[in-house]
């Protein structure tokens, strides 16, 4: 909702704006309330109760453990990504150790949910992780960093034919996607105010599409790798060669493109990326040629070089948002 206020001069050095009066009836404001207005790094103002203080954003939902596991868990992943600090799980009807199995699959996949409360048929979860602890460019760089680690698993079980590193980068990706959903729950928190944005790296409130979307093509890429090492055993008839060259030109190209992915990338990076979109797409048609002696893994590689892009042409949309935002102001 958006309400338009004439400012107005009280004894000829006071400044006043009117509140609207839903947004006063919904807060519980009253005479005398104190509100708090913090001032934004884009010269914006926020303005809430002062009776609630920090607490204002205390965020927390209940939700009932349905008949469908799966379900359940989904439903409370999404309340963790979109800011939810506490989470309470009712099991009115289902078995202590359906609770439990649900409680310790979500705080597997979770980063800084963890167990306050607890009885047979309730658990209270509590989000002890925040920008401060981790922060967005932190869990960004240690995601990349994971990546290449599995990259470089990858090419040791191709060369090699030792397949011991498969359980790692299985569970280097459940990790990565743990990042993925934190690097998430982050962005939310700046769209919903509960976070600064320019406390966690961003130039704007607009750019939180961007890396939301950044954020996921990261993920899908671990998630590739992970299905290669996966079906490395099921290449016998790939060339190791082959496979071996394309892993080690996309690790080259990963490594080249998520060093352009500081939350402060400098404008002069933009010069080499029409250069890199080209190579990537000439990588995507030479693996296409070679998909018999590639198998199964040729579509994966694919994917993996085209998120690549994916990658770098939102990185130019935010050059071109920057440059918007600087000749607006």
């Amino acid at each position: 909702m958006r309400y338009r206020r004439r400012v107005q001069v009280v004894g000829g050095s006071t400044y006043v704006v009117s509140l609207p009066k839903e947004w006063v009836r919904d807060t519980g404001l009253k005479h005398g309330s104190e509100v708090v207005i913090e001032v934004m790094p884009d010269l914006t103002l926020r303005i809430y109760s002062g009776d609630k203080g920090g607490e204002r954003f205390e965020l927390e939902t209940e939700l009932e453990v349905s008949d469908d596991f799966e379900l359940s868990v989904a439903m409370l992943i999404a309340s963790y990504v979109v800011g939810y600090r506490k989470l309470t799980i009712a099991c009115g009807g289902c078995s202590p150790d359906r609770l439990e199995a649900l409680v310790k699959r979500v705080t597997e996949i979770t980063i800084g949910l963890e167990v306050i409360e607890k009885s047979e048929r309730y658990a209270v979860l509590r989000c002890l992780a925040d920008v401060s602890t981790l922060s967005l460019a932190e869990a960004l760089n240690t995601l990349t960093r994971l990546t290449i680690r599995s990259f470089e698993d990858v090419e040791h079980m191709i060369s090699t034919g030792d397949l011991n590193r498969v359980d790692e980068v299985l569970e280097r990706d459940s990790l990565i996607d743990k990042l993925y959903l934190y690097g998430l729950r982050q962005l939310n928190e700046v769209l919903l105010g509960m976070t600064n944005y320019a406390s966690v790296g961003l130039g704007s409130v607009a750019e939180v599409t961007y890396w939301a979307m950044i954020f996921r093509f990261l993920e899908r890429i671990a998630d590739h790798l992970a299905t290669i090492a996966k079906n490395i055993k099921e290449l016998r008839h790939a060339d190791p060669a082959t496979l071996l060259k394309y892993i080690k030109s996309l690790r080259s190209k990963y490594d080249e493109v998520t060093k352009n992915l500081l939350l402060k990338q400098k404008t002069e990076d933009l010069s080499k990326f029409g250069v890199l979109i080209s190579e990537l797409r000439g990588f995507e048609a030479e693996v296409g040629r070679d998909s018999a002696t590639l198998g199964i893994s040729a579509e994966d590689l694919i994917r993996i070089s085209a998120h690549l892009r994916d990658i770098i042409e939102l990185l130019i949309d935010m050059h071109a948002l920057k440059k918007l935002l600087a000749e607006a102001t």
